[in-house]
C-alpha cells in the first residue's frame, strides 16, 4: 500500500534557502523559476539549504 503524498508548503526553517533573496530571479543553473527553490541530481531533488551560485550572481545589482 502505498503513503499518502505530503504536499504542505516547507517552512524557512525546513529549507532556509527560502530567505533568499535570489530566489526573487531565475536559476541559470537549474532553471528553477522565480520563487521556487534550485534543485540537485537533474531535478530529482530540492536545494532546501541554498541556491545555486549563479541565481545569486545573477540578481541585480543593488544601488
Amino acid at each position: 500500500m502505498s503513503q499518502p503524498t505530503n504536499h504542505q508548503p516547507l517552512t524557512p526553517e525546513e529549507a532556509p534557502a527560502l530567505n533568499s533573496p535570489a530566489l526573487t530571479v531565475t536559476c541559470p543553473t537549474c532553471d528553477s523559476a522565480p520563487g521556487d527553490l534550485c534543485t540537485s541530481h537533474s531535478g530529482t531533488r530540492q536545494r532546501r539549504d541554498n541556491v545555486h551560485r549563479t541565481r545569486t550572481a545573477a540578481l541585480p545589482a543593488s544601488d
